[in-house]
């Protein structure tokens, strides 16, 4: 365990920590539902959910952090940050030459510990994890709808370097 500035301990993710994981996405996706893009709707179940996320923390395809405050157990999550290294371009595929990244899956910070630098402390921790593997690129998709999301990125210095469009197709 790592101890962070601001009472927050970081800690690699393990599969017993999916359960918490998985309680933390779908309270926050409850937090945000509608609010900035309706068709990000659940299609698995908690359970499920959790599952898989427990198998792919144990089998390391998918790497993660977890942040408590000061007090909480390791099922009360302050955030996580999940990541995986990607070795080819998911957009082109082998089109283009592609040095791989460290791709940030997802990253949930519980409402009462926004805006107190969890996610900075995450990232800061996934990154370092890059560096020590030599990839020299941290990526992510983000909604372009969710303001605050996007802004928090830039400040931690991402920016956008491809969009992805989206039109629904008419009913005739």
């Amino acid at each position: 365990m790592a101890n962070a500035p601001g009472a927050f301990a970081i800690d690699r993710a393990g599969p017993e920590d999916a359960p918490a994981i998985t309680d933390l996405w779908f309270r926050h996706l409850t937090q945000t539902s509608g609010e900035v893009d309706p068709t990000f709707a659940p299609a698995l179940a908690p359970r499920t959910l959790a599952a898989r996320l427990k198998r792919a923390l144990a089998a390391g395809t998918l790497l993660g952090w977890i942040a408590r405050a000061e007090g909480q157990t390791r099922q009360q999550l302050a955030g996580y940050l999940t990541a995986r290294i990607q070795v080819q371009d998911p957009l082109f595929g082998d089109t283009f030459a592609y040095e791989p990244v460290l791709y940030i899956v997802d990253v949930d910070v519980e409402a009462r510990f926004r805006r107190r630098g969890v996610s900075g402390l995450l990232t800061a921790h996934a990154e370092a994890h890059a560096r020590h593997h030599r990839i020299r690129t941290l990526e992510l998709a983000v909604v372009v709808r969710d303001d605050r999301a996007v802004q928090a990125w830039r400040k931690q210095g991402f920016e956008t370097r491809v969009a992805v469009m989206r039109r629904p197709i008419a009913k005739r």
